[in-house]
Protein backbone atom coordinates (compact mmCIF):
# COMPACT_ATOMS: atom_id res chain seq x y z
CA UNK A 1 0.00 0.00 0.00
CA UNK A 2 2.54 2.45 0.20
CA UNK A 3 3.87 2.39 -3.09
CA UNK A 4 -0.25 3.10 -3.86
CA UNK A 5 0.05 6.49 -2.22
CA UNK A 6 3.66 7.56 -3.46
CA UNK A 7 2.10 7.08 -6.91
CA UNK A 8 -0.66 8.95 -6.16
CA UNK A 9 1.57 11.55 -4.28
CA UNK A 10 2.93 11.63 -7.74
CA UNK A 11 0.48 12.27 -9.96
CA UNK A 12 -0.48 15.04 -8.07
CA UNK A 13 2.85 17.26 -8.24
CA UNK A 14 2.68 16.27 -11.48
CA UNK A 15 -0.70 18.13 -11.73
CA UNK A 16 0.15 20.93 -9.77
CA UNK A 17 3.29 21.25 -11.79
CA UNK A 18 1.66 20.83 -15.22
CA UNK A 19 -0.95 23.59 -13.93
CA UNK A 20 2.06 25.74 -13.14
CA UNK A 21 3.59 25.29 -16.86
CA UNK A 22 0.57 26.19 -18.49
CA UNK A 23 -0.40 29.05 -16.61
CA UNK A 24 3.32 30.62 -17.18
CA UNK A 25 2.66 30.09 -20.41
CA UNK A 26 -0.92 31.72 -20.97
CA UNK A 27 0.92 34.81 -19.19
CA UNK A 28 3.87 34.61 -21.41
CA UNK A 29 4.32 37.86 -23.93
CA UNK A 30 6.21 35.02 -26.07
CA UNK A 31 8.55 37.50 -27.59
CA UNK A 32 11.34 35.02 -28.58
CA UNK A 33 10.09 32.92 -31.17
CA UNK A 34 12.00 29.96 -32.41
CA UNK A 35 11.95 27.03 -34.69
CA UNK A 36 12.40 23.83 -33.34
CA UNK A 37 11.92 20.18 -33.38
CA UNK A 38 9.58 19.19 -31.20
CA UNK A 39 7.20 15.91 -30.00
CA UNK A 40 3.92 16.12 -32.21
CA UNK A 41 2.44 15.20 -28.94
CA UNK A 42 3.31 14.31 -24.74
CA UNK A 43 2.87 10.42 -25.79
CA UNK A 44 4.25 10.69 -29.38
CA UNK A 45 7.33 9.76 -30.80
CA UNK A 46 6.67 11.71 -33.77
CA UNK A 47 8.37 14.84 -34.40
CA UNK A 48 7.31 17.71 -36.19
CA UNK A 49 9.09 21.19 -36.38
CA UNK A 50 7.31 24.11 -34.74
CA UNK A 51 7.84 27.71 -33.79
CA UNK A 52 8.08 27.53 -29.86
CA UNK A 53 8.74 30.70 -27.32
CA UNK A 54 12.17 30.16 -26.18
CA UNK A 55 11.32 31.74 -23.40
CA UNK A 56 8.36 29.22 -22.15
CA UNK A 57 8.81 26.54 -24.47
CA UNK A 58 4.96 26.83 -25.90
CA UNK A 59 4.51 25.85 -29.32
CA UNK A 60 3.19 29.15 -31.04
CA UNK A 61 2.99 28.22 -34.54
CA UNK A 62 3.71 26.65 -37.93
CA UNK A 63 7.19 28.32 -39.17
CA UNK A 64 7.03 29.89 -42.54
CA UNK A 65 8.80 28.47 -45.54
CA UNK A 66 11.74 31.03 -44.98
CA UNK A 67 12.01 29.94 -41.37
CA UNK A 68 11.58 26.59 -41.98
CA UNK A 69 14.71 26.62 -45.40
CA UNK A 70 16.95 28.73 -42.23
CA UNK A 71 16.23 26.01 -40.03
CA UNK A 72 16.83 22.50 -42.01
CA UNK A 73 19.91 24.44 -43.81
CA UNK A 74 21.19 25.04 -40.23
CA UNK A 75 21.32 28.46 -40.81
Amino acid sequence: MASDKKVASLIEKKRKISKEIVDLQNNCEHLNKVVKSIKENEDSSTFVIRCVCGGCGKMIGMPTQQELNKYLNGR
